[in-house]
Order: C-alpha cells, then structure tokens, then sequence
C-alpha cells in the first residue's frame, strides 16, 4: 500500500524524546505528552501515519465510497458512517463512540457527501427531483483482516488497528493486498508494526466469521 509516512533519524528521535521527556516533569500540557509518545516510537526506528492525510490522499471510489478502511483488530466487521460536511466515522456499529476505539475523521477530508432526492411534483403536474437532508448510502459495512500468526500481538487486539484497501463495501472479502498492522498514539498517529498480503486460506476463514 502506497501511504505517506512520517519518519526521522533515530539519534534524532532519541534528543527530541529527552527533551520532551524533561518538559514533562514540570509541564502536563497533552501536546507535549504526544509528542513524547511519537517520539519514543520513531526514537525505536518505527514509521508513523497520520490516519487523516492518509484517508483523505486515497479519497473515494466511483460509488462516493472510502477506498481505505481502519479497524480495531478485535472487530470482524467494520462500519464506515457518512455525516454532514464530508465527515465520517469508522466503528463496529452504526452509532458514535469515541471511548470503544471509533475513528472519527473530521469534516472536509471527503467531499460533502451525495443527498438522497425526492420527487417534487409542481402545480402544472411537472415533477422534478430535490436533495433531501438525507445522506445517500450512508452506512457502509465490509469485513476485517485478520493479523497472521508473525504479526499477531502479545496483548489484547482492542489495543491494535487494521488498515487495508477495500476492493467492495457490504460485508466483502478483503483483497490479496497488504493491510498494515498499527497501534494509535494519538486521535490521528499511528504507529506501523508490519504489514502482509492476505493469503486465500485467510480469506475462506475471515468469510465464515
């Protein structure tokens, strides 16, 4: 998968953490807090993405869709849900809950998204048609990877995400490509741990989940 990624120099990394680290003990501010975690990563030779320049450099299929999907890893299934002014969430359900691991993408990162219409029919007996408040095709649903055994985590898999390329929104396969592995930093950075191509054995076991 062709993603930008943010990167530095370990010995680099390694100054900028201790700097961070020694404005912690008199400071709580919660940039600095995340700037110490991203550099403790990139201190550790890892890349990191930034979730919403990711989503929004992908941008959307002939359908309006999201090409890319984020999931927690413990999910099976994962909702993509369209909201007003190009927004969106992904989830394991259709309702909005930051505290169970959702990825809220904020507004303008897609284009506003496509109205329902309506019929209108005029006095002269014309008709004609008219956007609605309703969003067309706003709940999207596929199925989510699963980590091969070379990748899977020592802890709980709520504490990791998945981000792949869908091929075909409601409840499809995902594709022989390469989702990478990540764990969040922050509301946005995410931390790369590996990546694979989905093998069909794979594929036949995520189809009966």
């Amino acid at each position: 998968m062709d993603i930008d990624k943010i990167s530095m120099p370990v010995d680099k990394a390694k100054e900028e953490w201790k700097r961070y680290n020694d404005l912690l003990k008199g400071r709580r501010d919660k940039f600095l807090q995340d700037m110490k975690k991203s550099m403790f990563e990139l201190k550790q030779g890892r890349e990191l993405i930034d979730i919403y320049k990711v989503i929004e450099k992908a941008g959307v299929n002939k359908e309006l869709q999201p090409k890319l999907a984020i999931a927690r890893a413990d999910w099976k299934e994962v909702y993509f849900v369209k909201q007003d002014t190009g927004r969106g969430f992904f989830s394991h359900d259709t309702f909005w809950d930051r505290s169970k691991g959702f990825v809220d993408i904020p507004a303008n990162i897609f284009q506003h998204w496509v109205r329902e219409k309506k019929t209108v029919t005029y006095k002269d007996g014309s008709t004609d048609q008219a956007d609605t408040w309703q969003i067309e095709n706003k709940e999207l649903k596929t199925k989510v990877p699963i980590i091969p055994s070379h990748l899977m985590p020592d802890n709980d898999l709520k504490d990791y995400y998945i981000l792949w390329e869908v091929d075909v929104w409601e409840n499809s396969v995902p594709k022989q490509d390469d989702p990478i592995l990540l764990k969040r930093i922050t509301e946005n950075l995410f931390v790369i741990l590996g990546a694979w191509e989905v093998t069909e054995l794979e594929q036949s076991i995520i189809s009966g989940l």
